[in-house]
């Protein structure tokens, strides 16, 4: 699969009739959605956009450009990874990510809910250091102590459960970024496994789920995407090797 970003002036790959995800290579939001349609083993097609020029059909999926976009039939969309992989979960039942009990379900929405200062804080730290403040350093520790103390309380060996699911899957691309804070100098954000060793279980475990294993990136993958982003020219096509291995042989078939 080419992993190049479509951008202004690109065409609109032909659709195959396949469900259809745009998305963008780095996003962790996109890649909640990617995981959630990896895990019910959905086929699909995924079109990875450059946000900084973005085509002009992405709006006809997402009306602000933002991804990740489902395409669910020829020419209509729904975006919102939250939204997405609910509709994903409830249309595709044959694998279920939600819980059954209402309450865990309001309970899982809710540690989402406040993980999101966490979230944030590594936004900062990773893309806007010079604004980083030291609240926003405990914020991020008060989150990881929040899912360490969650899955003590759980006693499972996901979120979710035996097996992980929804909550585990929105949660994941954030705690897979979170390791590549150290490399880009920011090591009050390193995850102590001797003061997070629940948690650091929990993160070794969901780097070896199949949904997770075949799209993670490693740490320093994150990290040279986050200093290309810094130096104001992201550099989203740094895993497409497409156009290096087929050139020659398009060339020869003209």
């Amino acid at each position: 699969m080419s992993e190049k970003h479509l951008q202004a002036g690109d065409v609109l790959p032909p659709h195959t009739g396949k469900l259809r995800l745009f998305a963008m290579r780095f996003c962790p939001y996109a890649e909640r959605s990617v995981l959630v349609l990896n895990a019910k083993k959905l086929e699909h097609d995924l079109v990875f956009i450059n946000l900084d020029h973005k085509p002009e059909w992405i709006f006809n999926f997402s009306p602000k450009g933002t991804v990740p976009a489902l395409e669910y039939e020829q020419g209509k969309g729904i975006f919102d990874s939250n939204i997405i992989n609910v509709y994903l979960d409830e249309k595709y039942p044959d694998v279920p990510l939600q819980a059954s009990d209402p309450l865990r379900r309001a309970q899982d929405k809710l540690l989402v809910e406040q993980f999101a200062s966490a979230q944030s804080a590594y936004y900062t730290a990773a893309f806007n250091p010079a604004a980083l403040v030291p609240s926003m350093v405990e914020n991020y520790h008060k989150g990881l102590e929040l899912l360490q103390k969650e899955l003590q309380s759980r006693g499972t060996k996901y979120l979710h459960g035996d097996e992980p699911g929804l909550v585990d899957y929105t949660l994941w691309p954030f705690l897979e970024r979170f390791e590549a804070l150290p490399l880009l100098g920011k090591s009050e954000f390193a995850i102590d496994k001797s003061k997070y060793e629940l948690l650091v279980a929990y993160l070794e475990a969901m780097k070896n789920v199949p949904a997770v294993k075949a799209y993670a990136l490693a740490p320093d993958t994150h990290a040279k995407f986050t200093e290309s982003r810094l130096k104001g020219d992201a550099d989203y096509n740094m895993l497409d090797t497409s156009a290096v291995c087929c050139m020659r042989p398009r060339k020869k078939k003209e």
